[in-house]
């Protein structure tokens, strides 16, 4: 093995930003983009003439794997890698691990820290291949350190897997190898402008070599790198404005024979549930949106909508974004749309613009406790149209409390049907708590997890007990769609006798008698554009106000 002595001083880790490429057959496995970033570095190594070099940005754990290579079972080897870990603001946990036929973990010698050294040091061991392995890997962790703030910085070259004394078996595992200079990501900031990311840094730029095809031909008449991040390239100057349709637009980089799949223009968030009536976005293409966060529950996930309203509220699930807003914020961002065990999340979210701080969420719709039935199946219409959006339920009667899962059981048609209310936003409910055999009115939000609808309160001001007047002021209809062109549908929980609709000068511009229906569809096409209030009436001449726009 030829080995280069170095030695050298932490101060010297903080020069210049650093690379976000990878070596080939390796890969970094991150909770959020930014986390980790790696480069080949040529003045310290111990093998060929380069070694990787890795940047810990952020206190979360990402990962560096190596490609899976196939192993034998009950077969001698001999595992090592070598180490620069002159920083005690970060430390790596060094794994040779495998798996089995069926692609399940199977673990192998305990994993080794590095040590803060200023010399290389190799991690290594001997052992068995486990009986039932079929592929091995290595897996590098990065871990932040006491004194971390805002990076740690750590070589590894020379990863070697052998079996009996044979040939290494680790691709790439000097890591000569490096990915070429490429596009990664790419998503509207505006109708005019666009984010490339690339992963390394990018010296110039040319807006003459990008184009946007899809819906039309678009070309830009600016491109700046950032001053700050080398590998962000800023394309402005759209010859036409990027507006959202279910059109895939294709980003090309003609000078580099490179393209890139995104969803162009603003994409609205009804479009990534699953049951939305105008289509749903595909997984995994890039797209820009914007709402207000209605929650966060400040470990990795939050919820935001841009409406009132079914269809119309999302989770992002992020690490690191949950940090940089709060709830209230009117936001815009990119992400990608996802499924996870059948709850559709936006991941991977890069947060663009906070356009504003302190609004009011989006007014929680009102709902039955049937409509999130804990007996529904995934992606049932009552429920999943919810899924994401911040509701309301009168009524619920709490008949159990599972302390073991943090969860209360429900209903509000005297257990016809039972619903849960959870703790996906207030972990373990530790700011809740209800008492069975009370009523509450319950605010939320919807998800589903472990094959159950649930509704999610954030803090204990979305729990107001209502025992000793659960009959009274428990009346509810939903108005949808809100905003709506040519009709409205109202579903109500009670009996009515009257409605009657009234701009807003006061003047009633429909009414009707003699109701039985708790379902009604009603044409608003003859009505101007503009904010109405519908007032219900029923046999105690009781009124209940709503309000719903006609576009």
């Amino acid at each position: 093995m030829k080995f280069k002595s170095i030695f050298f001083t932490i101060a010297m880790f903080a020069i210049g930003a650093l690379n976000a490429q990878e070596p080939l057959n390796w890969f970094i496995d991150s909770p959020d983009p930014g986390d980790l970033s790696l480069a080949p570095n040529s003045e310290f190594y111990t093998q060929g003439d380069k070694s990787c070099e890795m940047t810990l940005h952020t206190s979360n754990v990402p990962y560096l794997k190596s490609d899976n290579y196939n192993v034998n079972g009950n077969v001698s080897y001999t595992f090592s890698i070598d180490v620069l870990d002159n920083d005690t603001r970060g430390q790596l946990k060094i794994y040779a691990d495998f798996y089995d036929s069926d692609g399940n973990d199977v673990y192998g010698e305990s994993p080794v820290y590095s040590e803060d050294s200023p010399d290389w040091q190799t991690i290594t061991w001997d052992a068995l291949v486990p009986e039932t392995a079929v592929e091995g890997y290595v897996w590098i962790k990065f871990y932040d350190q006491d004194d971390f703030v805002d990076m740690a910085v750590v070589f590894v070259d020379n990863a070697i897997f052998i079996e009996n004394g044979g040939d290494n078996i680790v691709e790439n595992g000097s890591f000569e190898q490096w990915n070429i200079l490429e596009m990664s990501n790419a998503y509207c900031t505006s109708e005019t402008t666009i984010d490339v990311r690339y992963n390394g840094d990018v010296e110039s730029a040319n807006a003459a070599d990008f184009t946007l095809n899809g819906s039309s031909n678009i070309t830009f008449s600016g491109a700046v790198v950032d001053t700050e991040e080398a590998t962000l390239v800023h394309l402005s100057g759209a010859s036409s404005p990027m507006l959202f349709d279910l059109t895939i637009d294709q980003l090309t980089l003609a000078s580099k024979n490179q393209s890139l799949d995104l969803y162009a223009g603003i994409c609205p968030i009804s479009y990534t549930n699953t049951l939305n009536p105008d289509a749903t976005i595909e997984n995994d293409i890039s797209a820009t949106f914007t709402g207000i966060i209605s929650a966060n529950d400040s470990y990795n996930n939050m919820w935001i909508s841009e409406a009132a309203g079914e269809y119309n509220g999302v989770m992002v699930f992020s690490y690191n974004m949950v940090n940089e807003v709060a709830r209230g914020d009117e936001i815009i961002f990119t992400a990608t749309r996802d499924d996870y065990y059948n709850l559709t999340e936006l991941m991977d979210p890069i947060l663009i613009e906070i356009v504003s701080s302190g609004n009011t969420p989006y007014e929680a719709s009102n709902i039955l406790g049937s409509d999130i039935s804990d007996v529904l199946p995934a992606s049932s219409p009552s429920a999943e149209k919810w899924e994401g959006q911040l509701v309301s339920i009168n009524n619920a009667l709490v008949t159990e409390f599972n302390e073991d899962d943090h969860y209360y059981i429900c209903t509000t048609d005297d257990g016809v049907t039972q619903f849960r209310i959870s703790d996906n936003v207030n972990y373990q409910l530790s700011d809740i708590t209800l008492s069975v055999g009370d009523y509450y009115k319950v605010t939320g939000i919807i998800d589903f997890t472990y094959e159950q609808y649930a509704i999610n309160p954030r803090d204990a001001d979305d729990v107001i007990i209502t025992t000793n007047i659960q009959n009274e002021n428990v009346k509810s209809f939903e108005i949808f769609p809100n905003p709506a062109t040519n009709k409205i549908a109202l579903r109500l929980n009670y009996d009515i006798t009257a409605l009657q609709i009234y701009n807003l000068t006061g003047i009633m511009v429909y009414e009707v008698n003699n109701i039985s229906l708790k379902d009604i569809v009603i044409s608003i096409e003859d009505l101007p554009a503009g904010s109405y209030f519908i007032k219900t009436i029923d046999s105690k001449k009781s009124e209940t106000i709503s309000k719903f726009i006609k576009k």
